[in-house]
C-alpha cells in the first residue's frame, strides 16, 4: 500500500483516539461544594446604631468576664458590621431571670431613647473553668517491639466553657427581635491551666460566626452531587 492510501486511515485513527481522551473515563455522581448566600436573621440598615450593654455574668477573681464580653461584642460590630456602635460605657440592665428581662419592654424602650439606639444588644453569659483530670487510655508505640500498647495514665485536663444568653432588641419600642443560646467549650491538657483571660477571648471568638449570621448577609458551605457524562 503506498503513502498516499495510509495517509486517510492515519489521520481517521488519531481521531478516534482524540474522541477517546476527551470522554470520561466512567460517567457517575460526583460530590461537589457550592457556596450558598444566606440572608441574616435580622434586617439592619448600614449606619443603625446600635448600643451592647453590660453582660451580667458570673464573678471572676481577676476580671469582670461580662464587661469582656461586651467590649468584644462591641469591637467585633465595629470591625465586621455596617453597624454604628454607641460610643458609651455599657450600661447595666435588670437582675432578672432571663424570660423576664428579654421581654421587659419598658426597660429596653427607654433605654433606646436615652441612648438614641435603634438596636440593643444585651444577655446574660456564665464562664467556667473545671479539672477534668484523671486517668485515661492512651495508646503508645513500643521502641523494642515497634507494636502499639495500650496503657492507663494519669493526664492532667481543663475544660473551660461560655455561655452567652444573648438578646437582640428593638431601639425605639424594646421589641425583641431574635433571642439564642451560644455555647462554646475547650478542653486542653498540660501541666498547667491557661489564663483565663486568654481563654475566654478564644472562645468568644469561636463564637464570631454566630454573632454575624444574625446581623449581616454570609455564605455557608454545602455538599451537592452532580451527574457526570
Amino acid at each position: 500500500m503506498t503513502t498516499a492510501r495510509r495517509a486517510p486511515r492515519l489521520l481517521a485513527l488519531l481521531g478516534a483516539l482524540v474522541a477517546a481522551a476527551a470522554v470520561p473515563a466512567a460517567a457517575g455522581w460526583k460530590e461537589v461544594t457550592i457556596s450558598i448566600p444566606v440572608r441574616p436573621l435580622i434586617e439592619t440598615r448600614p449606619g443603625d446604631r446600635v448600643l451592647v450593654t453590660l453582660f451580667r455574668a458570673n464573678d471572676h477573681p481577676r476580671f469582670a468576664p461580662g464587661l469582656e464580653i461586651s467590649r468584644w461584642l462591641r469591637r467585633t460590630l465595629e470591625r465586621s458590621t455596617p453597624l454604628e456602635t454607641i460610643d458609651t460605657p455599657p450600661p447595666p440592665i435588670p437582675e432578672q431571670r432571663a424570660e423576664r428581662l428579654a421581654t421587659n419592654d419598658a426597660f429596653w424602650r427607654q433605654l433606646g431613647e436615652d441612648c438614641d439606639a435603634d438596636l440593643i444588644v444585651a444577655g446574660i453569659a456564665r464562664f467556667d473553668r473545671e479539672d477534668r483530670s484523671g486517668f485515661v487510655t492512651r495508646d503508645f508505640e513500643s521502641p523494642v517491639t515497634g507494636q502499639t500498647v495500650r496503657r492507663t495514665v494519669y493526664e492532667e485536663r481543663y475544660a473551660y466553657r461560655l455561655k452567652l444568653e444573648i438578646f437582640f432588641l428593638k431601639g425605639d419600642n424594646g421589641a425583641l427581635l431574635h433571642e439564642d443560646i451560644w455555647t462554646a467549650e475547650q478542653i486542653l491538657s498540660g501541666a498547667e491551666p491557661q489564663e483565663d483571660l486568654q481563654m475566654l477571648h478564644f472562645l468568644l471568638e469561636s463564637l464570631r460566626p454566630e454573632l454575624l449570621s444574625v446581623l449581616v448577609p454570609t455564605r455557608r458551605d454545602e455538599p451537592r452531587l452532580i451527574w457526570v457524562e
